[in-house]
């Protein structure tokens, strides 16, 4: 079994340039894990102890918040490590995973890996390689969603959906560039922005009429505050005496002109 877990772990590029000695270790000591869709590998807040490498099937990557709303940050496939920053910080887990399909998961404790680690330090390279490569995804994702958020806080909403509209709702390929990737997976957090944009139009709705309103009651204001001062009193004493008079002047026989 351990030979066998050796040279999988050789056809990993994250593994490509440690021999075989180097692997030998850690191989004796994997662990192999079977979940179903919907089993949960590693959950946010818990112990880091280990690291897992998927051998097959898809696991998500969600970032949940205190109210309990869920972000996917990553999906990750067949031959990418999860939980690596464990073995740097020993922090708790900072997100949560989740299989996205039946998936086999290989286990690698944390006081193997350092023990490893330190007689072969090309292995710790090659994870350093692995931190790498998730950090540059990461910061392809910050910016994603900074751009993003800039269109939403200039009121153009039509960006941000059109980018939900387009994004894939299935598992993300891995040949996809980290941009489109980002993309898709900010695409469900951002399909907030469809009910932002709804209640914007509503309060908007709401303040015209408001603003109708307050324009109507100024009106019927200024027009009792000209109706009942002494000058309207005094336009009404005249525009009736010349009404009178006309309408004696009309009523007067021609014979007495």
């Amino acid at each position: 079994m351990e030979a066998k877990f050796v040279k999988y772990l050789q056809r990993l590029p994250v593994f490509k340039d440690v021999p075989a000695a180097a692997l030998a270790p850690i191989a004796g000591q994997i662990e192999v894990r079977h979940l179903v869709k919907g089993d949960v590998l590693m959950r946010q807040g818990t112990p880091g102890d280990s690291l897992f490498i998927i051998q097959t099937g898809w696991v998500e990557v969600v970032k949940e918040s205190s109210q309990g709303q869920e972000v996917v940050l990553n999906q990750c496939g067949p031959g990418q490590l999860i939980g690596e920053m464990a073995l740097v910080d020993q922090e708790p887990r900072s997100a949560t995973v989740i299989a996205l399909s039946p998936a086999t998961v290989l286990e690698l404790k944390q006081a193997v890996l350092l023990e490893a680690f330190q007689q072969h330090p090309i292995l710790a390279i090659a994870f350093i390689r692995s931190l790498t490569d998730r950090l540059r995804f990461a910061n392809t994702y910050l910016e994603e969603a900074i751009e993003w958020s800039r269109y939403i806080a200039q009121g153009n909403y039509s960006f941000v959906l059109d980018q939900v509209n387009l994004a894939q709702t299935t598992i993300v390929d891995l040949s996809r560039s980290d941009e489109a990737r980002a993309g898709a997976f900010l695409a469900a957090f951002f399909k907030m922005i469809e009910e932002v944009k709804a209640r914007e139009e509503s309060l908007k709705q709401q303040v015209q009429q408001l603003t109708i309103q307050i324009d109507e009651v100024k009106r019927q204001r200024s027009v009792e505050e000209l109706t009942d001062s002494p000058f309207f009193d005094t336009l009404q004493t005249l525009s009736k005496k010349r009404r009178e008079e006309r309408a004696a002047r009309e009523k007067k026989p021609p014979e007495e002109e």
